[in-house]
Parts: C-alpha cells; sequence; structure tokens
C-alpha cells in the first residue's frame, strides 16, 4: 500500500522531546519566540516571552523595543512608552528606540510629539524609508489636526447661531403670545447661543487633548491601599510589642528595685 506524501512528513519534535522548555531557553531563543507570537497575533504570550529575555539580559534594548510593540498593540500604551524610553537609554544611538517612541505617540494621537522622535531616528538613519513615511504620515495628520482644532470653533458657533434662530423663530411663529418680543433680546439670545457654541466646541478640544495625555498616565494601582494597610497594621503590631516589652522591662526593675532595698 502506497503512503500519502502529508504521511511522509516528520511531525515537528515537542518541548519533550528536544528537552527544552521556557526555563531552558536562552534569550535570543525566548526573543524569537516572542517574535513568533507578535507575528500570530498572540501579544500576551510575547510579552511574557520578552519579559523573561529580559530577566537573562537587561541590558538588551532589542528586547524592549521588541515588548514595547506588543505593549502598544495590546493599547497598553504607558507601558509600551516606558519600554521605548528604556530602550533608548540602552542604546541613544539605535534609531528603532526612537521609532517605537514616536508609534506609540502615533497611537494616543499625539502627532507632535511623534514627529519629534521620527526626526530624531531620522537622523541616525536618514535613507530609512519607513521612518520617512511614517515621520510624512504624522506630519499630514498633524496639519489636518490643526485646521480642525482652528475650524472647529467657528462651526460650533454656527451650530449655536442656528440653534438661536430656530428658537426665536419658533416662539414667533408656535406660540400665540410670543415669549421674544424685542429685537434685541432676539438678538442678544443668538448672541449667546452662539457663544455657547463656540464654547462648547472648544471645551471638546481640550477634554479630547486631556484624553489622550491619559493615556500615557500609569495605570491605578489597585493593591496600593491593601498594602498600605497591611504595612500601617504591621507597624501597629510592632509598636504594641515594643510597647509591651518596655511594660515588662520596668515590672522587672521595680522588683529588683525592691529586692535591693530587702
Amino acid at each position: 500500500m502506497s503512503q500519502s506524501k502529508g504521511s511522509s512528513e516528520k511531525p515537528k519534535p515537542t518541548e519533550k522531546e528536544t528537552g527544552k522548555s521556557n526555563l531552558n531557553l536562552t534569550a535570543d531563543e525566548l526573543k524569537e519566540e516572542g517574535n513568533r507570537c507578535v507575528k500570530a497575533g498572540n501579544f500576551t504570550e510575547a510579552i511574557l516571552h520578552y519579559t523573561h529575555a529580559i530577566k537573562l539580559s537587561p541590558a538588551d534594548p532589542i528586547l524592549y523595543s521588541n515588548r514595547s510593540l506588543a505593549f502598544c498593540k495590546m493599547q497598553q500604551y504607558y507601558y509600551a512608552n516606558a519600554d521605548a524610553d528604556k530602550a533608548i537609554t540602552l542604546n541613544p544611538t539605535w534609531a528603532k528606540g526612537y521609532f517605537r517612541k514616536a508609534e506609540v505617540s502615533m497611537a494616543v494621537g499625539q502627532y507632535d510629539t511623534a514627529l519629534l522622535s521620527y526626526g530624531k531616528a531620522l537622523q541616525l538613519q536618514p535613507q530609512d524609508m519607513g521612518i520617512i513615511q511614517a515621520a510624512r504620515k504624522a506630519a499630514t495628520l498633524s496639519n489636518k489636526e490643526r485646521e480642525d482644532e482652528k475650524r472647529s470653533p467657528f462651526i460650533g458657533s454656527a451650530i449655536g447661531c442656528v440653534i438661536g434662530l430656530c428658537i426665536v423663530l419658533a416662539d414667533m411663529l408656535l406660540t400665540e403670545n410670543p415669549t421674544i418680543r424685542y429685537s434685541s433680546l432676539m438678538v442678544f439670545i443668538i448672541m449667546v447661543i452662539t457663544s455657547m457654541g463656540f464654547g462648547v466646541a472648544k471645551l471638546v478640544w481640550y477634554y479630547k487633548k486631556l484624553q489622550r495625555k491619559g493615556l500615557l498616565d500609569p495605570p491605578i494601582d489597585i493593591l496600593e491601599d491593601f498594602q498600605k494597610q497591611e504595612e500601617h497594621e504591621d507597624t501597629s503590631q510592632t509598636g504594641d510589642q515594643r510597647h509591651e516589652r518596655n511594660r515588662y522591662t520596668k515590672a522587672q526593675a521595680r522588683q529588683r528595685l525592691k529586692k535591693a532595698k530587702i
């Protein structure tokens, strides 16, 4: 009986057969495992591999750069930015570190900050087309956002003006006894609502920038309060034990004093 072509292929050796596990892998092997996980979209597993590799080789900027990418894909921008900074600290002349930092800034919508990082990367690798194209994209988005921010207050004012006119016209046409009878009052109401539209548009952009900036803030440590409480309890117990020990020592001293007098 002839065997099929697929059955003649040998299966890949497992970890047990090769005698290797994650605990026995070198930093380079763990990095390759992490890269494989990133390509497969398993970013959490990739972070675990890179973290293990960093413990074995803490001075390797490539590991921090790769983990920064994985964190960025998981929208953990604070950790992604911290790893990019660490990669830059370990090797300030490596363009990839600045590129990773720029990518994090792009992900949170800070296009001007991204341009600065791309610029530093281009100083180190001026012919890299990937960096050049990324910098062009950042510049385009930055210019577009700046123009949108300039136009939005006027758009808000226009919307407010239309709403004010609708209110005045509705009061005039749809009510038997109009509340707004004087033209000066009509103009005042329209101007107030127009100003409100201008202010709301400004607040929307301010909130948007604040929200983007907050994406790089460190996450809340939910265990911090519990740790402080435990430390306080330990301190209180230590103080009570010290107080009891001091009291016991004083009692012994009095007894010795009495014995000495006898």
